[in-house]
C-alpha cells in the first residue's frame, strides 16, 4: 500500500509498506531526495495517527476586515460609473493573493496529518479529501507490522532455550501482536505451568499447576 502527496513550495511526501519495512522517502520542490528511510516493522509498533488543525481566526479576520474596507471604495466606484477601474483591479488582485497565502498555508501549516511510530514521526498536510485514505494507511501500517512479529516471531519451541521465548513472548503481548489469551497459553505451552493468580497454602506461597 502506498500514500503520496505533493505539496507546492514544499517537495512531496511518499510513504510504502515493503515486505519487511515501512519506507519513506521526502524530495524537495525540485525532485531531490532530502529524507529516505526504512524502518524495520519489528521497530515500528505502536502506531497513532490523528490530525492536528489550529488555524488562527483572529488575524484571519483582520485580514479580511482589511481587504474588505480597501474595497469600499472601489466598489463604491464601480457601482456609481458602472466601470470597473485600475483600483477595483487592483482590489482583486489583493484578494486574490490573499486567498492563495491563506490556502497555501492551510495546507502546508495550519492542518496536519500526523503518522507517529515507535521510532518515527511523519507529518503532512491535512487535506480533507485525503483523510480516509490516511488513516486507511496508518491501519495498514498496524496490521501489516502485526502480522509480520505474529509470522516471524510468534512461534515458540517448548524443546528449546525457554526464557529468551517468554521474553519474546512478553514483548509481543505488550505490542498487542498477542491477545492476552494468546500470551498466556503460549506461556504455558513453554513452562507448563498456568498463569493464574498465586496460589497459598498452610501461609505459603504455592507453584503455580503443571500441564502435560
Amino acid at each position: 500500500m502506498i500514500f503520496e502527496q505533493k505539496q507546492l513550495f514544499l517537495g512531496s511526501t511518499h510513504l510504502a509498506l515493503r515486505e519487511q519495512s515501512l519506507y519513506v522517502c521526502k524530495r524537495n520542490p525540485q525532485g531531490t531526495v532530502v529524507l529516505e528511510a526504512e524502518v524495520a516493522y519489528e521497530d515500528v509498533l505502536p502506531v497513532a495517527s490523528g490530525a492536528r488543525r489550529h488555524v488562527p481566526l483572529a488575524p484571519l479576520a483582520f485580514t479580511a476586515l482589511l481587504v474588505g474596507w480597501l474595497g469600499l471604495e472601489p466598489w463604491r466606484a464601480l457601482l456609481a460609473t458602472g466601470h470597473a477601474g485600475p483600483n477595483f483591479y487592483f482590489w482583486l488582485g489583493l484578494v486574490a493573493v490573499n486567498g492563495v497565502v491563506a490556502w497555501l498555508r492551510f495546507d502546508q501549516q495550519w492542518s496536519t496529518f500526523q503518522l507517529r511510530a515507535a521510532h518515527l514521526a511523519v507529518a503532512v498536510g491535512g487535506r480533507p479529501w485525503q483523510r480516509r485514505r490516511f488513516e486507511a494507511f496508518a491501519a495498514a501500517l498496524e496490521d501489516r507490522a502485526k502480522t509480520y512479529l505474529r509470522r516471524e516471531y510468534g512461534t515458540v519451541n517448548p524443546l528449546g532455550v525457554i526464557e529468551p521465548q517468554l521474553r519474546r513472548v512478553a514483548w509481543l503481548r505488550e505490542l498487542e501482536v498477542f491477545s492476552p489469551a494468546e500470551a498466556r497459553a503460549l506461556t504455558t505451552r513453554l513452562t507448563g505451568q498456568v498463569p493464574s493468580a498465586a496460589l497459598t497454602g498452610l501461609g505459603q506461597d504455592l507453584d503455580p499447576p503443571y500441564v502435560n
